[in-house]
């Protein structure tokens, strides 16, 4: 992979902009251009803080533009520039930047700590509307200690609450970027310690790590943990993400089949490719997880034989025409491609793995990776009431929903395990499972909880999500996966250097629902405000090609 280009401060800064407010919620969907372009709500802070950004970590992917503008920069070389002294009218816009960050590259020093004080002790103004004040929230439970739960519990000290907040993870770690699992982490570029989300770190919160939830007692507002311990609360959040998901027939009790989900699972595939002295690994799923972990191996000199049951690669989220330029991608760095092929017969020889395809054909490898997709974490609450047919389903405020439809006014969810209609879209419930949303969606929760269901505001926000596909660097925002035409605005397929831009007709005009760029990520800052908005129809005279009558 080549070097990324070098990251250079600069000392200027415009003036901040007040993006408009958002309309206020209801019942019925609306035309897509009543909403406002989408920029997340930031508690403001009072005080300066320094910026710096590690150049060996940088790799451009232009997300700490789209959250601070007026700090960072692309320029049209591709090289980074900031501005190290951010005034306290940016501190907010800047800390949010860190804290989208997939790399965690960015470091800030000074202003608000984490957990909502100043060097003064001022804290920030908390939300008093409704049964949701904090005065009567004398216990939160974050339920997930992932990005999205942390994310939620340093918007609650923010917004200026006061009492217990205590965050249960099953995991041992603190909060950590996971999208450089597969990639920088399995290379061993980075490091656990090199994945700690940076802008957070003293937040003000008991830690129950390494803790197992097995239930959810609603009717008395309690969490029951490992060993029957119970967690009462006053409010939840509940985010405790997704798990890799798994293939049935696959051999349960062999070491060359894994998932990578979590920091563990990349650890033990780093050591056990490395005690298999793996020469050809075998990727199973051709989402961007699988996609990206080819590249991994790649990069290291194994041979990679991708197995996909579906063609061309990404076309569920990219479509046809624009997975088929991943699919190019990929043969040319040298990985074999098996598309629209499904897996019938499993061997473990004990050295190696031969695994059978639908077509009579036999791969002998020495290691699989599973790189399916995920399932949200949702076991211990399939006895509590709230419907978690898929996720935690949520109204549009983030309040979870019981299997009667109703709202549950002390309980939100947040992040990859939350379902919920996003308006700027239509009225169906859906999970995202990207970083953004997760930083985004934990700090909206937040804000509802405290707010109270009556008077939260909707979650509408535009996703955004991004990969790298051997150098090749892959931006997205909005739903692409629900465009039903594709047209490359700028650029071309064939040079691979592209936007393409996704639409669907609806009663409003046609709806922009998603757009990507292939190594244009300045390009497309200007495409992203038009995810949400429709088109007008074209009015149709109804008098056209009729004869007049004399």
């Amino acid at each position: 992979m080549p070097a990324p280009p070098k990251v250079q401060p600069t000392v200027h800064l415009p003036a901040a902009t007040t993006a408009p407010a958002l309309p206020g919620h209801g019942h019925d969907v609306v035309a897509a251009d009543a909403f406002a372009p989408a920029r997340p709500v930031l508690v403001p802070e009072a005080e300066p803080v320094r910026i710096s950004v590690d150049n060996n970590r940088c790799h451009i992917y232009g997300i700490c533009q789209q959250e601070a503008p007026e700090v960072f920069r692309i320029s049209e070389s591709g090289s980074l520039h900031y501005t190290p002294a951010v005034p306290a009218a940016l501190a907010a816009k800047a800390r949010q930047a860190v804290r989208c960050c997939p790399m965690q590259a960015i470091a800030v020093r000074g202003g608000q700590t984490p957990g909502g004080a100043s060097a003064d002790g001022r804290i920030g103004r908390p939300l008093r509307s409704g049964s949701g004040s904090r005065r009567s929230r004398r216990r939160i439970v974050v339920a997930g200690a992932g990005l999205a739960g942390l994310s939620a519990a340093t918007r609650l000290r923010e917004r200026g609450f006061d009492g217990e907040l205590v965050l249960v993870g099953e995991e041992r770690h603190r909060p950590y970027s996971r999208p450089p699992l597969s990639k920088q982490f399995l290379a061993g570029v980075l490091s656990p310690a090199d994945l700690a989300f940076r802008a957070d770190e003293t937040l003000d919160a008991h830690w129950m790590l390494d803790t197992r939830m097995s239930d959810l007692d609603l009717r008395e507002s309690a969490i029951e943990l490992r060993g029957g311990e119970r967690l009462p609360f006053d409010g939840l959040v509940i985010a405790t993400g997704v798990d890799a998901k798994r293939l049935p027939e696959a051999p349960l009790f062999t070491e060359r089949i894994r998932t990578i989900r979590t920091l563990a699972d990349a650890v033990a595939v780093r050591q056990a490719m490395s005690a298999a002295r793996a020469h050809h690994v075998v990727i199973i799923g051709g989402g961007f997880v699988g996609c990206e972990l080819a590249c991994t191996a790649r990069e290291h000199g194994m041979d990679v034989t991708l197995v996909v049951h579906s063609t061309p690669l990404l076309r569920r989220v990219l479509g046809k025409e624009v997975g088929s330029v991943v699919g190019q991608i990929q043969r040319r760095a040298g990985v074999e491609l098996k598309l629209g092929r499904e897996i019938i017969d499993w061997q473990d020889h004990g050295d190696v793995l031969r695994i059978g395809l639908d077509d009579g054909s036999l791969i002998t490898c020495d290691f699989v990776v599973l790189g399916l997709g995920s399932q949200p974490r949702t076991e211990w609450l399939r006895n509590s009431g709230l419907d978690v047919s898929d996720g935690v389903l949520c109204a549009p405020t983030c309040h979870a929903r019981d299997v009667w439809g109703r709202t549950a006014p002390h309980i939100v969810a947040a992040g990859d395990v939350a379902a919920w209609p996003n308006p700027r879209f239509d009225e169906k419930p859906r999970r995202v499972e990207h970083l953004i949303h997760a930083v985004e969606m934990g700090q909206h929760a937040a804000d509802s909880l405290l707010r109270g269901s009556a008077r939260a505001d909707r979650f509408t926000p535009v996703p955004r999500f991004w990969s790298e596909q051997h150098g090749t660097r892959i931006q997205a925002a909005g739903m692409p996966a629900l465009g039903e035409d594709v047209e490359i605005v700028e650029g071309s397929l064939r040079s691979e250097w592209f936007i393409a831009r996704y639409t669907r007709p609806t009663p409003y005009g046609s709806q922009v629902v998603g757009a990507v760029a292939f190594d244009m990520p300045l390009q497309l800052l200007a495409y992203r405000d038009q995810i949400g908005r429709a088109r007008p129809q074209p009015r149709i005279n109804a008098f056209a090609g009729r004869r007049r009558r004399r």
